[in-house]
């Protein structure tokens, strides 16, 4: 994460110890030497974090106040975070984790994976039984190369049925664990496939449609990564050579990544009016302290990125004007697992284009967080500590983090759409694993919902209908790892 000298300042101005630090104390006789020490600097580390960037600092002063140095460090940001008057959880999604490594690697797209999305569903009306039925797999995958398809049915996890009460456990435990894993399938087949650590590639369909007179850009893209840019470029480049007058862009299954991807993408989409003229596509609301160091800057559309750094150790060169196909249109196709980066892109299009939204609401994710690493920032304010301090805190705190919300992102007039339960869609339309069309086929349920309405100019009267009515989905079903997930990049 990248910070400027003001930024640096005021953070260090704010750094405290936790409240009463100076000497572990703990009501659990159980704990030992090793685990109040490792405790106490993380939730250093913790109570810091949460008293310089946290977006809503000032709302939770008392409970910062009340921070204790034996706390559970991964149920203290839990306990801490935002919550409205009955204890709800406002902020979702501010979280610690003790796999710091596992939880970038999620984001950056290059982790342990079987590279198979999913969606689970009731198998009937008494939702005693759940089916998990494949929504798309990633290419030269553990699960593309087993011949999985969109539309294949699971019934078992590792030779369990999945039930009401236990599918959360099994899927956790078994399709997001680093584990092989077996799954029965509907008709009797039976895979087992074994995560490997790959790259999933986010430009996953790019087609081109010739659809009533119009030639129609579609692209299924799953997770804003930054090793995804070079292929955004790509797909954009041939949708510009191939002359497309309409762009379908799928993010029914994308749910979120990095600031810079995401204006990387609504640079190749804007107006090109915009795009050149660097105008305002989001603004970023903070707290206090960030207020103070940061003012108002806000993110704009760039014709020219320059070199971006790729978090593989790469870079790319980005004029991202040269890959704009300049229409003045964009279709998105949304569902509740279109979340984060996603809807961003979408309020922050919206006051610039006509924006057509298709499927179901989205999740809602209207906040942008930093991945914060507890040894980088010991680092960063090791001459700011008690001497001995920083030597005694590393081996303590060698793979712990934070995902902290710092901003609540805007369009340019400061309108936020998916806060507080996400984005309305115009055109309420199903996703439809079983209809029997891969994504990108113009049969596809949503993409053919798009099509009809740009081949009829403004109606959906001639999509598809479904000859059975939908099965139910599972309401918050697990989602894979970095759902969820906006990542900024400091300033």
């Amino acid at each position: 994460m990248k910070a400027n000298g003001k930024l640096i300042a005021a953070l260090l101005a704010a750094l405290v110890m936790v409240p009463g630090c100076h000497k572990p104390e703990t009501d659990d006789q159980q704990l030992d030497e090793k685990t109040l020490q490792e405790r106490y600097y993380v939730n250093m580390f913790g109570f810091n974090i949460m008293n310089s960037y946290y977006l809503w600092k000032d709302e939770i002063a008392a409970a910062l106040k009340e921070w204790r140095t034996d706390a559970e460090p991964l149920q203290k940001i839990r306990d801490i975070r935002y919550k409205n008057e009955v204890g709800e959880d406002i902020d979702k999604w501010t979280v610690m984790t003790d796999d710091f490594e596992s939880f970038t690697g999620s984001v950056s797209g290059v982790y342990r994976t079987t590279g198979l999305d999913f969606q689970l569903y009731y198998a009937d009306q008494t939702k005693k039984k759940v089916v998990g039925v494949v929504t798309f797999v990633y290419r030269d995958s553990p699960a593309s190369r087993a011949g999985l398809v969109r539309g294949d049915v699971f019934t078992k996890v590792n030779g369990q049925e999945m039930t009401a009460d236990n599918y959360s456990a099994l899927v956790n435990e078994g399709l997001f664990g680093s584990e092989p894993c077996k799954l029965d399938f509907h008709d009797g087949e039976s895979v087992t496939l074994t995560p490997v650590v790959m790259t999933e590639d986010a430009v996953n369909v790019v087609k081109t449609v010739d659809y009533m007179g119009h030639k129609v850009g579609y692209l299924h893209y799953t997770s804003f990564t930054l090793v995804s840019i070079p292929g955004l470029m790509q797909a954009f480049g041939d949708f510009k050579e191939a002359g497309v007058d309409e762009l379908v862009l799928d993010l029914r299954y994308n749910g979120g990544g990095y600031v810079t991807t995401c204006n990387v993408l609504a640079s190749m989409i804007a107006p090109l009016e915009a795009v050149n003229a660097g105008s305002v596509f989001s603004r970023e609301m903070y707290n206090s302290v960030l207020t103070e160091a940061w003012g108002d800057e806000p993110e704009c559309f760039q014709a020219d990125f320059g070199s971006i750094g790729l978090g593989d150790g790469t870079t790319v060169s980005c004029p991202a004007a040269d890959f704009n196909p300049d229409l003045p249109r964009l279709y998105v196709l949304v569902g509740s697992g279109t979340a984060s980066a996603s809807e961003s892109l979408i309020c922050g299009l919206k006051p610039y284009m006509d924006v057509t939204v298709i499927g179901r609401q989205t999740h809602g994710k209207y906040c942008a967080g930093y991945m914060i690493g507890a040894p980088k920032w010991f680092e960063a304010v090791k001459d700011e500590l008690e001497e001995g301090v920083y030597d005694k805190a590393k081996p303590c705190v060698t793979n712990w983090g934070i995902y902290v919300m710092y901003a609540r992102y805007a369009d340019c007039n400061g309108v936020t759409l998916s806060m507080p339960d996400g984005i309305v869609p115009d055109y309420e339309v199903d996703d439809d694993p079983f209809d029997g069309h891969a994504l990108g086929d113009s049969g596809e349920t949503m993409l053919a919902a798009a099509l009809a309405h740009i081949a009829t100019g403004g109606t959906l009267a001639s999509a598809p209908t479904r000859s059975a009515p939908a099965p139910a989905a599972v309401p918050d079903a697990p989602h894979r790892p970095g759902f969820g997930v906006f990542v900024g990049e400091g300033r």
